[in-house]
């Protein structure tokens, strides 16, 4: 299957609204590339313009070593699933498998033999003369899927594929495309809204904002090593808590909590943001490094989730309200955007830890953070700052903690 090349690629509409703004992207021979950002980031309408459906402004679209960038849909040979499903409700989900087939002239006996081999992989056999009214919603989106790759085309597009189902069929359907794909391997290119299918199905992630790729690379160095704070605050469930905070010249505090750093000499000491993932805290104990710094605190909501759970906890520390954590949460209020009660300034943090809550909401616990898994953000710029995250030990716990 041909690679696809985006060289400098820029659609603007009405003269005035730039919804892909100079986005250089090659998705490689086969390869499952996933676009994912908030809503409003341009990705729809850079998969439009891949398949066709868009002209773009500026730049050039190659699917192998062909420019496509003026051909028609039809002449780009690629294969498109809509959230919508898209398919014809008068006709069986026979018919609508064969129906690109038809359209482009294949002999009778070869779309009965493709239609039949594609039934048999993707289960559909049983089903194959009921018409779409008739098919459950995991089925419909089946029969999309089967409908585009019964074509064989060069590159195969996804729009939001997902996102009509349940909440559990999504999650059997992402394994199902994910299998999918290694058994036939070609070109995709996949848009969603959701980080965790992003992650998941990805073998590289294109994170997006305002029409500008941000970070691409493979799920788990977006997460451990976001390129800025908005890719930090997008990528990860639960979100990664974000806290005002200062910055020293070998060391970083919010509230009454400083966690000395490795590597870090800025000229000055300065805000900034600092970054710590749900799963970097740990419920203080003996077998715990005693260097890991401690946080007593009183949480407010508890969340149980079987093996594991959320807790939820004030900090005396400022929240994070610039324009890059709004725009990675999708709100205007910053990381405030989630909470219905306005009369507290105070950052709210998220920890997750398995097993069992150590106590209910309204109680106090100690936790420590993983000195190693820290994440610091240039306050002005948003761009992630080089840091030798130190080893376990290495961080010096200067106050005994905050109360929430």
């Amino acid at each position: 299957m041909p690679a696809i090349e985006l060289e400098r690629i820029t659609k603007v509409f009405d003269g005035s609204v730039t919804a892909v703004d100079d986005v250089s992207l090659t998705v490689a021979d086969g390869e499952f590339m996933v676009l994912v950002g908030p809503s409003g980031c341009g990705k729809s309408t850079l998969l439009r313009l891949i398949a066709g459906l868009e002209k773009v402004t500026a730049g050039r679209i190659l699917i192998g070593d062909e420019d496509v960038t003026a051909l028609g849909p039809p002449d780009r040979d690629l294969a498109m699933v809509f959230q919508t499903y898209a398919l014809y409700p008068h006709k069986s989900v026979r018919e609508n498998l064969a129906f690109g087939l038809r359209r482009r002239k294949v002999s009778k006996d070869e779309i009965t033999e493709r239609v039949d081999r594609m039934a048999a992989m993707l289960g559909l056999g049983e089903m194959m003369e009921r018409r779409p009214a008739a098919l459950s919603g995991g089925q419909r989106q089946r029969v999309a899927m089967g409908r585009a790759l019964v074509r064989e085309p060069r590159a195969f597009l996804l729009d939001e594929p997902l996102s009509n189902l349940d909440a559990k069929l999504r999650t059997s359907m992402r394994g199902e495309l994910a299998r999918l794909h290694e058994r036939l391997p070609t070109t995709t290119v996949y848009v969603t809204h959701d980080q965790v299918e992003a992650m998941t199905l990805g073998e590289r992630v294109a994170v997006l904002r305002d029409g500008v790729v941000q970070q691409c690379d493979v799920p788990q160095r977006l997460f451990d090593h976001p390129a800025n704070v908005f890719v930090g605050a997008f990528i990860g469930s639960p979100a990664m808590n974000l806290v005002e905070a200062e910055l020293g010249t070998d060391s970083v505090s919010f509230g009454a909590t400083e966690l000395r750093l490795e590597g870090l000499e800025p000229p000055e000491a300065r805000g900034v943001v600092l970054g710590i993932r749900p799963t970097s805290f740990a419920v203080a104990g003996p077998s715990l490094d005693p260097s890991w710094p401690r946080l007593r605190v009183v949480l407010d909501v508890v969340e149980q989730l079987g093996s594991e759970c959320n807790l939820l906890f004030p900090l005396d520390a400022p929240p994070v309200m610039t324009e890059d954590v709004k725009a990675a949460i999708g709100g205007e209020s910053g990381s405030d955007e989630g909470r219905l009660l306005a009369d507290d300034d105070r950052a709210r943090f998220t920890a997750r830890i398995p097993g069992r809550p150590p106590a209910p909401s309204g109680g106090t616990v100690e936790l420590a953070i993983d000195p190693s898994q820290l994440y610091v953000f240039d306050r002005e710029s948003g761009r992630a700052l080089e840091i030798e995250r130190p080893s376990l030990g290495a961080a010096q716990h200067v106050a005994e903690g905050i109360r929430g």
